[in-house]
């Protein structure tokens, strides 16, 4: 199989920028710096070091585009296919990712730039599944208690047993996606996770372990936590 990743760097990061408190730090949220270096390039570089990942394409405003090239390892550069503009929405910008790979491609990882801290074990874990299955997402189970809040007040509370939160990066066959998002385009279906698109036509998604250092870079606060994860993955400290 050839495989694709697709970056998903194109949100607004309004709950990241709305922080007052760090209200002098303009950078946007892709290029805000974790150890000396851009969130992008690190979200970027994960998979562009698995050899099974063969090209690249990163969504994101074309008025970045000269700082995220400059940003990117030199083997996530190597490996850059193109830019493709970032929609009004996640599932416009994946849309707008899928249609910029070449014809050869058989398989996609889809990646959030906001989750620079993947494992290349997570990575090899996506790419197994995905030989043998046609839609895969990582999950990781509910430890918190979950309610439903109604109005500021606890409606019901939900049996977690069943309950995972799900991660990127997903993994699916090329063709599957690309029909997944057309049809939800073509019937004005709206999801912000990819692997919903592949459901709402019938088809199975599975689910492989996540990572719960794999975490989102949602607030100001999340950098401290990405940062300690990834100095101690270099360190040598099992996270």
């Amino acid at each position: 199989m050839k495989v694709a990743a697709l970056i998903m760097a194109g949100g607004s990061g309004e709950r990241f920028a709305s922080d007052a408190a760090h209200a002098d730090n303009r950078a946007p949220k892709q290029l805000t710096p974790l150890r000396g270096r851009a969130m992008i390039a690190w979200s970027t570089e994960v998979v562009a070091n698995s050899g099974r990942v063969a090209g690249i394409v990163i969504a994101l405003s074309p008025e970045l585009e000269a700082d995220v090239r400059a940003s990117l390892a030199p083997i996530a550069a190597q490996k850059l296919h193109a830019f493709a503009a970032g929609g009004a929405t996640r599932q416009e910008s994946v849309f707008n990712a899928l249609r910029a790979l070449p014809d050869d491609v058989t398989h996609v990882l889809i990646h959030d730039a906001a989750r620079p801290c993947a494992s290349p074990e997570l990575i090899d874990r996506m790419l197994d599944a995905v030989a043998s299955h046609v839609a895969v997402v990582p999950a990781v189970a509910a430890t918190d208690t979950l309610v439903r809040d109604f109005q500021g007040r606890v409606d019901a509370v939900i049996d977690r047993v069943h309950v995972a939160g799900v991660q990127t990066p997903q993994a699916f066959r090329f063709d599957l996606i690309l029909r997944a998002h057309r049809e939800a385009k073509a019937r004005g279906f709206q999801s912000s996770d990819d692997g919903s698109l592949v459901l709402a036509l019938g088809e199975p998604v599975h689910t492989v372990p996540g990572e719960r250092t794999n975490i989102k870079v949602t607030y100001r606060e999340d950098v401290a936590i990405a940062e300690a994860i990834l100095m101690h993955r270099k360190n040598g400290v099992r996270t």
